[in-house]
């Protein structure tokens, strides 16, 4: 028995107790993008347009607001050529609504930032500004419109990195 190997604690090494060695496992391929894409994008999250319709409802317009914000956000970080601060869009619809041009200017801005997006993700279909004459259901058109860009890149979490 003195022939065994001593463990640090000093009794002999045994199937039980001899420490086991892993073989390294191979790193995971990552995911295929169907779109290549520059450095620095995220994608942003996809929501069921008539979900954003309803929420906006029952919350009295308060996830409307959010969502506003959020979709401004989305396509900042998607395209880092888009411009937006979407502070100053969400204070465009509220506190500029009482001049009424700083919305209006505001939602048909947001419409082109969502076609410069699906551009950019190489989608044929483009948001239009025409969508502010929808009104209460400008959201459902403008989501839908921005899942498409999610869409052409397989639709992965949101936050995503896309290279």
């Amino acid at each position: 028995m003195a022939d065994r190997p001593l463990h640090a604690s000093g009794h002999e090494h045994t199937t039980a107790t001899r420490p086991r060695t892993a073989t390294p496992a191979a790193p995971p391929a990552p995911p295929a993008s169907p779109v290549a894409t520059a450095v620095g994008r995220q994608i942003g999250r996809t929501r069921n347009p008539w979900g954003v319709f309803l929420l906006n409802f029952i919350t009295f317009g308060i996830y409307g607001l959010y969502w506003y914000y959020k979709v401004n956000a989305e396509v900042r970080d998607y395209d880092p050529e888009i411009r937006v601060d979407p502070i100053m869009s969400l204070l465009a619809i509220t506190v500029g609504w009482v001049i009424i041009v700083p919305a209006i200017v505001s939602w048909v801005n947001t419409a082109g930032r969502i076609a410069r997006a699906q551009r950019k993700a190489g989608s044929s279909h483009r948001c239009s500004g025409w969508g502010i004459l929808l009104l209460s259901f400008a959201g459902v058109y403008y989501q839908s419109h921005l899942n498409k860009v999610w869409d052409m890149h397989g639709n992965p979490p949101a936050g995503t990195p896309v290279a």
